[in-house]
């Protein structure tokens, strides 16, 4: 069954994300999400696909808190890992990568929603992967609601469709 946060989430206010705009950000400051629990597999057979076809889709990526000079991958932790390899053999074509910078601040629980959702329906994930994701969306939409996030309907509709 997909997992579709985007339709579940489509009426919750606090979502917009304004215009996004494409920004070129060096390589050596994206750094990884550490609440990514997704492996990183398949990165050559990525990176040989955008060394003959270029990025297709930017990184996606926040600012960190705890750099402001830094930021944070939100979507594209392989895409990014498939750049460094290629960086390696053409470091002055890879030095920089197409960015999109999430430009609201939201919740922690938000940011992470936003990672799961991100993943969720562009791989074929462990038995592992597919557990932990349930657990986590289950535990980030109780702590959304809490936070004042509105859901339409029964919150255990959205926690069945999502789990």
């Amino acid at each position: 069954m997909a997992f579709d946060l985007g339709a579940m989430l489509k009426d919750v206010p606090k979502l917009d994300t304004g215009r996004e705009q494409i920004e070129y950000i060096r390589l050596d400051l994206i750094d990884e999400d550490p609440n990514n629990f997704y492996q990183l597999t398949g990165i050559e057979e990525l990176a040989n696909n955008i060394a003959t076809c270029g990025l297709q889709q930017p990184i996606r990526v926040r600012n960190s808190p705890e750099n402001p000079t830094r930021y944070v991958i939100v979507s594209g932790h392989r895409r990014r890992k498939a750049v460094e390899l290629l960086a390696q053999e053409e470091p002055d074509k890879w030095q920089e990568v197409a960015c999109i910078v999430e430009q609201d601040s939201v919740s922690p629980a938000l940011q992470q929603l936003r990672l799961i959702y991100a993943n969720a329906n562009t791989r074929k994930m462990s038995d592992a992967e597919v557990s932990e994701q349930a657990v986590r969306v289950e535990n980030l939409l109780y702590q959304l609601k809490e936070e004042g996030y509105e859901f339409p309907g029964r919150m255990r509709d959205h926690v069945a469709a999502a789990v």
